[in-house]
């Protein structure tokens, strides 16, 4: 459970150990469209959910269905005296955390009818895969991320462990800025490169090319490990 007061390096270690959870919860969900889609299926395949885990995460979730891989991706949410705030979390890199600003600024946007929630769980089930590039901001370490509808711009914070997300940009706004502008090239090559091979290769010096994926499942040997 996610309490008040918790600083954001304590949040993703919650999360870390509560997404089995979700996991679980997924494989006994989907392994049957797993398995079709592995025995000759085309193309990918995306489902998107909510689930509350046992101990009260309130999770948002995609997942990926190719021939060749499923991907997860998680996205927990709590209230606190701010706002709503969106906390992503991949099997590598850092804890995404998504500032109640950031939200304003997305519904603000991309879609002012939509309440709060409703705006958030548009926001990850569309934007779910982002493509993160190391950057400096005010001589800060910094992470620039592309996503479908624009870019997010964030300070590392905790040793690295998790980008605090501040602004989001559209994706014109964004293009017009050269510390974004490359972010976009590196997801449209990335979309393609992971729909044919199981896994992204990255080394020490470019990891963050593996940063945004979601957690890799089989889905059919998770649920019959349960």
């Amino acid at each position: 459970m996610i309490h008040s007061g918790m600083h954001l390096g304590e949040i993703a270690t919650v999360l870390r150990e509560d997404v089995v959870h979700l996991q679980r919860y997924v494989a006994g969900r989907y392994a049957e469209l797993e398995r079709l889609q592995r025995r000759g299926g085309k193309g990918v395949m995306i489902q998107c959910g909510a689930y509350t885990s046992p101990d009260e995460v309130q999770w948002l979730y995609v997942v990926t269905i190719s021939p060749v891989r499923t991907s997860l991706y998680p996205m927990a949410w709590y209230f606190d005296s701010e706002g709503i705030h969106g906390v992503q979390i991949d099997a590598e890199g850092p804890m995404t955390h998504l500032r109640p600003h950031v939200l304003d600024q997305y519904r603000a946007r991309y879609c002012p009818t939509l309440n709060v929630q409703d705006a958030l769980r548009q926001l990850h089930w569309q934007n779910y895969d982002k493509a993160s590039v190391p950057r400096t901001y005010k001589g800060a370490p910094s992470i620039a991320s592309a996503v479908e509808h624009g870019f997010l711009l964030g300070l590392m914070v905790f040793s690295d462990t998790v980008v605090d997300m501040h602004t989001f940009f559209d994706v014109e706004m964004g293009m017009k800025r050269g510390s974004l502008r490359s972010t976009r090239q590196l997801l449209e090559w990335r979309r393609y490169y992971v729909a044919m091979a199981p896994k992204v290769i990255s080394t020490e010096t470019d990891r963050y090319k593996s940063w945004g994926l979601g957690f890799p499942l089989r889905l059919e040997r998770l649920k019959k490990a349960a």
